[in-house]
C-alpha cells in the first residue's frame, strides 16, 4: 500500500512549531500516513523572507519549492486553509485532496464574516504587541481548550523570540488573506471542510456556506474555537480519517 503523505499549512502570523503535536498525533493515527509542515515566507525559518501580497505569487513559490514527486495531501488552517484552496486551484495535479479548517474566501464572504466584529480590536493589540502579551492575545482569540495553556505560551514565546514576526511581515499576510478569492469554477479536487462552533476569529458559516455552494461535506465541533488542532485533535483526526474512507 502506498504511503500517504500531507503537508500541513499554517494561518495568519504562525508557524510550523505552532501545530504542537498535532503532526506526530496525525502519523500516529492515519495508517501508512507522512506528515511534514512548511512555513509561509515571512514566518518560522523563513521570517526574513518578505511574504508576497499577490496569491499567485505564493502559490508558484510553494509549487517550486514543494512540488511532490507524487500527489499529497493539504491540510490548511484558515489562511492556510485559503493558500490549500489556490494551490488546489493552480496546480491540481500536486495533490490528492484538501482538508480546510475554519477557512473563509472573499468575496463569497463579507468582511463581518470573514473576520468577526469583535475579534478586530484583539488582533490589532495582538500585532502592536510582542513577547508574551502577543502569543496570549493570540490564545484567548483562537484557543478554547485551557489545559497546559501556561506552558504553551512559554513556548510560543520562544518561537516568536527565535523567528521574531516583522510587522512588515504581518502587514503583508493581512493583504494577501483579503486578496484570497474564490475562483468561478468548482474545486479540483475532493475537499473536506471543518469548523469550530465557538471560533471567535472568523464565523464558522463560512465553513458552511462553501460546503453548500460546492457540495462538499462539513463538519463542526461544537466546542473548538478557531485552532481545531489544539482545541479537538482526535476528533479532528477522526474526521479526516472517515473522509479518507470515502
Amino acid at each position: 500500500m502506498a504511503k500517504q503523505h500531507w503537508i500541513l499549512l499554517r494561518g495568519l502570523c504562525r508557524e510550523s512549531r505552532h501545530w504542537g503535536a498535532f503532526p506526530e498525533l496525525m502519523q500516529q493515527r492515519l495508517a501508512n500516513t507522512e506528515v511534514s509542515c512548511i512555513d509561509l515566507p515571512g514566518n518560522g525559518r523563513r521570517h526574513r523572507h518578505p511574504c508576497p501580497t499577490s496569491v499567485n505569487e505564493l502559490i508558484d513559490d510553494l509549487h517550486r519549492r514543494h512540488r511532490p514527486e507524487q500527489p499529497v495531501y493539504l491540510l490548511g488552517l484558515s489562511l492556510g486553509g485559503m493558500i490549500a484552496y489556490h494551490w488546489m486551484q493552480e496546480y491540481p495535479d500536486d495533490l490528492r485532496g484538501i482538508v480546510l479548517v475554519n477557512c473563509s474566501l472573499s468575496p463569497e464572504h463579507s468582511l463581518p464574516l470573514r473576520l468577526q466584529p469583535n475579534a478586530w480590536p484583539k488582533l490589532i493589540r495582538a500585532m502592536l504587541s510582542s513577547g508574551y502579551p502577543r502569543e496570549k492575545a493570540l490564545f484567548d482569540l483562537t484557543c478554547e481548550q485551557q489545559l497546559g495553556r501556561d506552558e504553551l505560551l512559554t513556548f510560543w514565546q520562544m518561537y516568536q523570540l527565535e523567528y521574531p514576526l516583522s510587522f512588515t511581515n504581518v502587514r503583508r499576510q493581512l493583504q494577501l488573506a483579503i486578496k484570497c478569492g474564490i475562483q468561478p469554477y468548482p474545486p479540483k479536487k475532493p475537499v473536506l471542510l471543518l469548523s469550530g462552533a465557538n471560533d471567535k476569529l472568523i464565523n464558522p458559516r463560512c465553513s458552511e456556506q462553501l460546503a453548500n455552494a460546492w457540495r462538499m461535506p462539513h463538519l463542526s465541533h461544537p466546542d473548538a474555537g478557531h485552532d481545531l488542532p489544539h482545541d479537538q485533535p482526535d476528533w479532528l483526526i477522526q474526521q479526516i480519517k472517515e473522509w479518507l474512507k470515502e
